[in-house]
């Protein structure tokens, strides 16, 4: 409802939170954001800055169109100044209302009326379908630049689009699963692009990989904006705060900061400070090399520490840059992680409406949505490590070096009551309660790891038996008390010498950085003891979860890391409730949604099956000739792995090694553990075996120069596991071949896996057909999905195990895959088939003219 300049009613609520808080702020200017009933009165009232109404503006995304910015004037005088009229335009041109109230909250008077509630309007599909199709700007903006040929009309593209417009019209989830060579990111982004332009409203795009998230705002992105020429593309890249660079937190370690660090460690800060002059963004990943993780912990921004608009360097902040970029954004890009912390901040906060780690918005795309379930168990349960510990109170004391030491010589040099009483607080408690919990907590972690070397195990789940082991009754327990202890003591501790410098300010705002940077690590301290509770006790009461414990990282002694982990058993409610009903359209897709043929079983994974929004689904094949490109050969003369697993593995290396000389290299071997990927390594490195071609593993280097590598060399042989059987593209000549060694089933072991299994067969249902073969057949596409990337890829795809052949499930698993020519038989019959495909194609396996 439109209101009329003038006095108008405040509701009580409203009016209580503002008078509250301009009375906190000792009758200052306060900046409110308030919404506005049907009947014209301001019903509710958040504070959003403190101080001159001109100030609200630089901070990002601060009212959304329909909301009203109320702020006070001290004085009584409604009367609006010049600077008032100035900003009432400015927001009122971007469909935000703005009065002046005075400091009781009796009076309020509007500027500018709130502007009529807007009707959405919806995305025409012709447009779109026009727009990706031969006649639209981007055909025309790709032959600008690349050349007639290499425009590609994609039907199934258009297809997909259409789908989209119809969630982003008419609202509710879809998932749509788009196979390889669809296209599926314009296929979202262009309909997304269009909701933008007539209604003003942005889409955030979570991915799972770096890869695609690279694509998106390096490529597409970037492509979209030079062909929509007939509207603005702005698009923003978010990343989580430890990500970017916090200068003010730079030029605390440049100074008295130095103290904080073990030994010399001023020429990697002094690098990173003249990175800070040229980088573009000031996140981590445009760092050349990385630095040590100690160092990037003192001068990352933290949430806790930032002083926002208070901040010196606010108007550099590289962080609240790249949020006020997202704010203005019609596509924001993030990963699932950030997108699920964003969540767990809102469920905790009951915050649905503003701006949390993300801004608000009510459209949503979840690119390779296959792995969201996995993301929310990560961000939406608990974890803690003994290095993450170690960091933390290493942070606080290590060898007369860190927080409290500095905390003590800042104190020593004040000459007044409250330093020296200060000062014999931090000595006598806080480091000593900082040293007890350090003994603790290596103490902890060792009896841990006594646990999982007496079960002879990397892995172990915690059941209520845990609480029944003797290290537990005899050592765990009384530990894992004590340390709790400790930390609340150092809580305690600090909150004490915080209160007693609140009566001198002077004092306070010199100690002001350390105490806050104090406070952040106690605060991480809390919720790593939080996790640990939960991790290591049985719950009381609540939603049912997970609890499990396991080595980390390298098998030594001395390399090895311990972690704890506590995640919630039926994700799909949270995800249902606090992400799906929460928004007004949910776009769902990836290459791999399907399994039996239909998305029965990602909807009751993530909670739509129950959602109360409309759910639409659709399939769109990939476009490529998979017949005339691709050959998938089943051998059928090898035992299965479950039966007999060194006969197999045996067979698996000889498969290797023929299909590697029929292809001269080019290959990807996927395994599904470690260790077969390291004894496959050593066999093809024996005498006689896979020297004619460049070996490279899997955890012997990084991922990306493995791939740069593979890439470059056009004769490679990869071998690799979990990461390489998705979100990895290597188009054209220099893969041309693939063995996948066994079904990729979930090791029931896992406790997750066990959890899940367990669940479903106490309901009556049966796990394997429910659980573990979806699983099993997302990840075989995926794998699939490697090989074949263009038009003009072609190559052979080995699948060593039998039981598609021999058992019932394995048609099903089968036929979820392209319709690639068939080949089935002994290796001794379909490996003449197999060099013959290769030379037919010539060298390398690109078609002959």
């Amino acid at each position: 409802m439109a209101q009329v300049a003038g006095e108008a009613r405040l509701l009580p609520k409203a009016a209580a939170a503002m008078r509250t808080q301009i009375r906190l702020h000792g009758g200052n200017e306060v900046c409110f954001v308030c919404t506005v009933d049907d009947q014209g009165h301001v019903a509710t009232a958040r504070k959003v800055a403190a101080g001159d109404v001109q100030s609200v503006l630089a901070l990002p995304g601060v009212a959304d169109r329909g909301e009203l910015l109320v702020h006070n004037h001290p004085s009584g005088e409604l009367t609006p100044s010049d600077a008032d009229m100035e900003v009432a335009y400015r927001l009122h041109m971007n469909g935000v209302g703005f009065a002046i109230v005075d400091n009781e909250a009796t009076r309020i008077y509007f500027v500018t009326e709130i502007p009529e509630g807007r009707t959405l309007v919806p995305v025409d599909p012709d447009d779109v379908d026009v727009q990706l199709g031969p006649h639209g700007l981007i055909a025309q903006a790709m032959r600008r630049v690349h050349g007639a040929r290499d425009y590609e009309d994609r039907p199934s593209q258009r297809a997909m689009a259409a789908e989209v417009v119809t969630a982003f019209n008419g609202g509710g989830v879809a998932l749509l699963e788009a196979g390889t060579g669809v296209g599926k990111s314009l296929g979202y982004l262009v309909p997304a692009l269009r909701w933008a332009a007539a209604n003003g409203e942005r889409t955030v795009v979570s991915t799972n990989t770096i890869t695609l998230q690279e694509q998106l705002v390096a490529k597409d992105l970037p492509f979209l904006q030079r062909a929509l020429t007939d509207q603005p593309v702005r698009f923003a890249l978010l990343k989580g705060w430890r990500n970017y660079l916090c200068l003010y937190r730079l030029q605390q370690a440049q100074g008295a900061g130095a103290a904080l660090f073990e030994d010399n460690a001023s020429g990697e800060v002094a690098k990173i400070a003249e990175w800070a002059q040229r980088t573009k963004d000031g996140s981590l990943s445009d760092l050349g090399t990385a630095p040590r993780a100690d160092i990037w912990d003192e001068v990352s921004a933290e949430p806790d520490l930032c002083g926002r608009l208070k901040c010196e360097f606010y108007n550099d902040c590289f962080l609240f840059k790249a949020r006020k970029d997202a704010a203005n954004a019609d596509i924001v890009v993030v990963n699932h992680h950030l997108l699920l912390s964003d969540v767990a901040v809102r469920r905790q906060a009951q915050n649905w409406d503003e701006a949390a780690v993300l801004p608000a918005y009510k459209r949503l795309v979840i690119d390779e949505g296959h792995h969201l379930e996995d993301a929310a168990a990560s961000h939406l349960g608990s974890s803690i490590t003994r290095r993450a510990l170690a960091r933390m109170f290493n942070r606080l004391e290590r060898r007369g070096k860190g927080l409290l030491p500095a905390l003590i010589a800042r104190l020593a040099g004040g000459k007044d009551l409250l330093s020296t009483a200060s000062l014999d607080l931090v000595q006598e408690r806080l480091i000593s309660s900082t040293l007890t919990a350090r003994d603790r907590v290596q103490l902890l972690f060792e009896l841990l790891a006594a646990v999982l070397e007496m079960q002879g195990t990397a892995v172990m789940r915690l059941t209520g038996e845990f609480q029944q082991h003797d290290l537990w009754r005899n050592g765990i327990e009384g530990t894992l008390k004590e340390l709790l202890t400790e930390i609340d003591a150092l809580a305690t501790g600090l909150k004490v010498v915080r209160d007693r410098f609140e009566s001198d300010k002077k004092r306070a705002e010199e100690l002001a950085p350390l105490l806050n940077e104090l406070r952040a690590v106690l605060r991480r301290l809390q919720s790593a003891g939080d996790a640990l509770a939960k991790g290591l006790m049985p719950p009381a009461d609540g939603p049912p979860v997970v609890r499990w414990m396991e080595f980390q990282g390298k098998p030594t002694p001395n390399e090895r890391n311990v972690a704890v982990h506590c995640v919630p058993l039926d994700l799909a409610p949270v995800l249902r409730e606090d992400l799906f009903e929460r928004v007004e359209t949910a776009v769902i897709t990836s290459a791999t949604l399907a399994t039996h043929g239909g998305f029965a079983f990602l909807e009751e994974r993530l909670g739509i099956a129950d959602a109360r929004r409309s759910k639409q689904a659709a399939m769109f094949p990939s476009p490529f000739d998979y017949p005339r490109q691709a050959v998938l050969v089943v051998p059928t003369d090898l035992p299965a792995p479950n039966e007999q697993p060194r006969e197999h593995f045996a067979a698996v290396c000889r498969h290797l090694r023929d299909l590697m000389t029929a292809s001269d290299g080019g290959l990807f071997a996927l395994f599904t553990s470690h260790r077969d990927v390291r004894e496959a390594a050593e066999w093809l490195r024996g005498p006689g075996q896979g020297g004619n071609w460049p070996l490279l593993v899997h955890g012997e280097e990084p991922r990306d120069v493995l791939l740069q590598r593979f890439r470059d060399s056009g004769r490679a042989v990869l071998l690799g596991t979990a990461t390489f059987w998705e979100g990895v593209d290597v188009p054209g000549d220099a893969l041309r071949g693939l063995l996948i060694a066994k079904l990729p089933f979930r090791v029931p072991t896992e406790p997750m896996v066990a959890a899940q299994c367990e669940a479903i067969e106490a309901r009556g249902g049966n796990s394997f057909g429910e659980f573990m073969l979806p699983h099993a057949s997302l990840r075989l596409k995926q794998g699939f999905g490697r090989l074949i990337r263009t038009a003009t890829d072609a190559g052979v795809v080995v699948l060593s195990d039998p039981r598609v052949i021999s058992k019932r499930y394995g048609r099903e698993l089968l036929d979820a895959l392209p319709p690639a020519r068939r080949l089935v038989g002994a290796w001794e019959e379909v490996r003449g088939e197999v060099a013959r495909f290769y030379r037919q194609r010539g060298a390398g396996g690109t078609a002959k003219a």
